[in-house]
């Protein structure tokens, strides 16, 4: 077995010894880096969410009769699929040169039927239909009984090709697990062109780490509430903060399963692990109960029944979104500011702080003006005047978008400026006068967010920019700074000011 290359040159199925053979080459996980079968259950599931309970009994007819089952339900659109790109151009470039292509898979006859269709490539077509589940020796027979043992040339990707490999003339393994390279071991004739990337980075890539400082936001109460918090107080905060960073984690997971075709079509979210098939659709599920289990399992071990009241609505609120908001103009906008609010008000019943009124104010605002920030960005993307994919809005509603964003963001900064003479704040802080110096820091923050994104030069969310820019950071450090000051100021600064 020959060493892998991370791309496939265009020549390599044209070689004088092999052109001559038919090329017969599998679908999921090969052709298309992704699983048709779990696409297009997650399809269902979106579509016709009620038909969940019928799926334990169409297995029970067997893998074939289920995929037909599904199939006969939903239909997944071939020009959506991640196809590697790299093979696709080797397998025209063979087709061009005369050699026979044939499309070989598991998948059901119908889904291999619309993409050979699509592609425009194969010269013959094989999948599961009635009874037949066309995997691993049920697939070698029938290419054996079609070509011959040794008459055909064969590319795959996981274990289950292993028996097709041993009856086939010359092997080819791409996006190849440990396990599958492992099985071809013995076989000289197999050639490993690309390695599937790790699944564990895929994996932490999907939980959005760094999207977890959001969460951040359930600390806010106990920051701003009077006198210096005890340590009972900092461990429940940090309880909360972990447990709605898992539950946040299971909202972004299910999302992205939801969201695959837009995500597709998007220039820079088709990288997220389940669009871009680096991470299996079918671990969508496990790992969204797992990270569930672990949020509300911390939730009710260590935090109050209110608190995880809170949870359950905040991931309710979530799958709402995904759901149905997300693409109801306004509605989404609403309802995003309105998640990082409860996040606040989380935070509150968690520590037991009360959350006054200016801050729920402050909140909604100035994360209203975030979230129209995000749709500009997407609606400064497009090329053509269509409505974004899963979303109500066009590229004719920029000037809307625009104006509503900034006003919600001004508008933040004027609650914040009442805020600051309000008597809640000559109650926590000891010279609250000192805040005025966080008024042109906001101001200056929030312009440049509408700036760099109305030059193209934010291509995602501004939260998520704002943790890479070390102009928002050092902003950040200033405000943390003058809060504390102004908390905790020397008696001779206090008298110098007055």
């Amino acid at each position: 077995m020959s060493a892998d290359s991370s791309l496939i040159p265009s020549s390599l199925f044209t070689d004088a010894d092999v052109i001559s053979r038919p090329l017969c080459v599998d679908l999921d996980g090969t052709l298309v880096t992704t699983d048709t079968l779990g696409e297009s259950v997650v399809l269902l599931l979106r579509r016709l969410p009620w038909l969940c309970f019928l799926l334990p009994l169409w297995l029970l007819g067997g893998r074939a009769a289920f995929k037909a089952a599904v199939a006969d339900r939903v239909s997944l659109d071939p020009a959506a699929l991640p196809y590697r790109h790299d093979l696709l151009k080797a397998l025209r470039f063979s087709r061009d040169k005369g050699r026979k292509l044939v499309l070989a898979t598991a998948a059901d006859l119908r889904i291999a039927q619309s993409v050979a269709d699509h592609l425009g490539i194969f010269d013959a077509v094989h999948g599961s239909q009635g009874a037949r589940n066309l995997k691993a020796s049920e697939k070698g027979d029938l290419l054996c009984a079609t070509y011959g043992k040794g008459g055909f040339d064969y590319v795959g990707d996981s274990t289950a090709d292993a028996p097709i490999f041993a009856l086939a003339a010359q092997g080819y393994l791409v996006g190849a697990t440990r396990g599958a390279i492992a099985a071809a071991n013995g076989l000289a004739s197999v050639k490993v062109l690309s390695r599937r990337p790790s699944l564990l980075r895929a994996i932490v890539k999907e939980l959005r780490l760094h999207q977890w400082s959001k969460n951040a936001l359930v600390v806010v109460p106990l920051v701003l509430a009077p006198g210096a918090p005890n340590t009972p107080m900092l461990v429940r905060a940090m309880l909360a903060f972990l447990s709605f960073s898992c539950c946040a984690s299971a909202g972004y997971v299910l999302n992205d399963l939801l969201d695959m075709g837009a995500d597709r079509a998007h220039p820079t979210k088709r990288n997220r692990p389940f669009a871009s098939g680096a991470l299996p659709v079918l671990m969508g599920v496990p790992l969204l109960v797992a990270l569930l289990g672990a949020s509300f399992g911390l939730a009710g071990a260590f935090s109050s029944p209110s608190f995880v009241v809170m949870l359950g609505l905040y991931f309710a609120g979530t799958l709402s979104y995904s759901l149905f908001f997300k693409r109801k103009l306004m509605l989404d906008v609403l309802m995003l500011a309105g998640l990082y609010t409860h996040r606040i008000l989380s935070g509150g019943v968690a520590t037991g702080v009360h959350v006054s009124a200016w801050l729920l104010g402050f909140s909604m605002f100035i994360f209203t003006s975030l979230a129209f920030a995000k749709r500009f960005i997407e609606l400064r993307g497009m090329t053509t005047d269509d409505t974004i994919e899963n979303r109500g809005y066009s590229r004719t509603d920029l000037e809307m978008v625009t104006s509503m964003g900034t006003a919600s963001g001004y508008i933040a900064a004027l609650v914040f400026m009442l805020y600051v003479e309000s008597a809640a704040v000559r109650a926590s802080y000891r010279e609250p006068t000192l805040l005025w110096l966080v008024l042109p820091i906001l101001l200056y923050w929030l312009g440049r967010i509408w700036l760099l994104a109305g030059r193209g030069k934010m291509q995602d969310d501004p939260v998520k920019f704002a943790l890479k820019d070390s102009h928002s950071l050092l902003c950040a450090l200033f405000v943390g700074l003058i809060a504390a000051l102004a908390r905790f100021a020397p008696q001779q600064l206090s008298d110098a000011l007055h």
